[in-house]
């Protein structure tokens, strides 16, 4: 109570000054000395409540003064470097509980109201897994160009589906595709998302795209849309694709798995014309050999026909006889493996195999308006507790 009173004495002599009050005309005022004034500045007196009423009468504003300046003194939020939590809880919820709740239910029926422009998507998807690759014809190849005496680079292509199912190549088919699931019409995808058409912006500056501009818009777009994940413990790819029609995202996740079907397909197809093309060549020349060093043993037996008693002349009669036989092995080996390759040629293995194809869903997998409200109101009470304690 006395630091009170002597706050309020220390007041009195901070009004006098900002107001420009001189002591002489204050001390008439309230019926006191000069020095009895200065006394009560100067807190060596307490200023008589009498007195103090007659101040505020003099001096209305005094009144407002003092309060704004001693009784509505408020404490601090950050104290030393210090939060007080207590405080902010205390704002929050005692004194403006009530602006807070208004920020809330504005921020949510903005949240809420908006959420119903944002466009539905649905989602559908495949599931994709490699299938097994038992044959060992390709090892049989390279060990037989390896004895052939040739080396065969040969990597055996191991397809990353999940790349191809995230490349340019597929998505270009899927953008270029006219689908009659687009309002019944057949329209691309750039068309259905209206991606050709010109905006305000492009209208006023006149801008025009072209076909490079409208696939990469397009591309763009798509991959956002696009989610492929594997699990790398089994080897399950999922794909799936959000459209704004749930027939749609259907249509065009079965046509990705179509696409990653048909191109692993043919490279596999021109992995094995390779092969046939190698095998061919190199049968070709083979048997050119084969027939020289059979007629080289010919000639041979012609020419030494007692060569079995001469040691030196059976080595070498022993020697291209090897040649010969090895040779015919080889051409032999050549032929089987060229009926190999042609069946490999024609032969449709698939190389994936989809596990569930993609079906029209029931329900859209965005926007959750509900999550949207939710957050919406968390904004609301975030800014408004905010602009509290800055008002405080």
């Amino acid at each position: 109570m006395e630091d009170k009173k002597q706050q309020t004495n220390l007041l009195m002599k901070k009004y006098r000054l900002i107001n420009q009050v001189r002591q002489e005309d204050m001390a008439k005022k309230i019926g006191v000395s000069r020095a009895t004034l200065i006394n009560y500045e100067k807190g060596h007196t307490n200023i008589p409540l009498d007195i103090l009423e007659k101040l505020k009468f003099e001096y209305p504003d005094f009144n407002d003064f003092l309060n704004n300046d001693l009784y509505d003194k408020k404490d601090l939020i950050i104290n030393d470097g210090i939060l007080d939590f207590g405080l902010i809880v205390n704002i929050i919820i005692k004194y403006k509980k009530a602006f807070i709740l208004k920020c809330m239910i504005i921020f949510g029926i903005l949240g809420s109201t908006g959420s119903f422009f944002l466009i539905n998507y649905y989602s559908a998807g495949i599931s994709l897994f490699p299938a097994e690759n038992k044959s060992s014809s390709s090892s049989q190849l390279q060990s037989l160009a390896l004895s052939a005496g040739v080396n065969l680079d040969q990597n055996d292509q191991s397809y990353n589906i999940t790349d191809v199912a995230k490349s340019r190549r597929v998505a270009e088919k899927v953008l270029s595709n006219k689908w009659n699931n687009i309002n019944l019409e057949d329209k691309t995808l750039i068309s259905f998302w209206k991606l050709d058409e010109a905006g305000i912006l492009s209208k006023f500056f006149n801008q025009t795209y072209t076909n490079e501009d409208l696939i990469n818009k397009g591309l763009k777009k798509y991959f956002e849309l696009l989610n492929v994940k594997e699990d790398r413990r089994t080897g399950l790819i999922q794909v799936n694709i959000e459209m704004e029609s749930p027939n749609l995202a259907a249509e065009v996740a079965n046509f990705i798995g179509s696409e990653i079907q048909s191109y692993i397909q043919k490279q596999n197809t021109a992995k094995a014309i390779k092969e046939k093309l190698f095998i061919s060549g190199r049968l070709i020349v083979v048997k050119g050999e084969l027939e020289k060093l059979e007629e080289d043993l010919k000639e041979f037996k012609e020419r030494n026909r007692g060569y079995e008693v001469s040691p030196e002349l059976f080595m070498i009669y022993s020697q291209k006889f090897r040649e010969a036989e090895a040779k015919q092995q080889v051409y032999v080996t050549l032929q089987q493996q060229l009926e190999l390759a042609r069946i490999s040629e024609v032969k449709q293995t698939p190389i994936i195999n989809i596990l569930d194809e993609a079906k029209p869903p029931v329900s859209k997998s965005r926007p959750n308006r509900a999550i949207i409200s939710l957050l919406s109101l968390l904004a609301g009470f975030l800014f408004g507790a905010s602009i509290s304690i800055i008002r405080y």
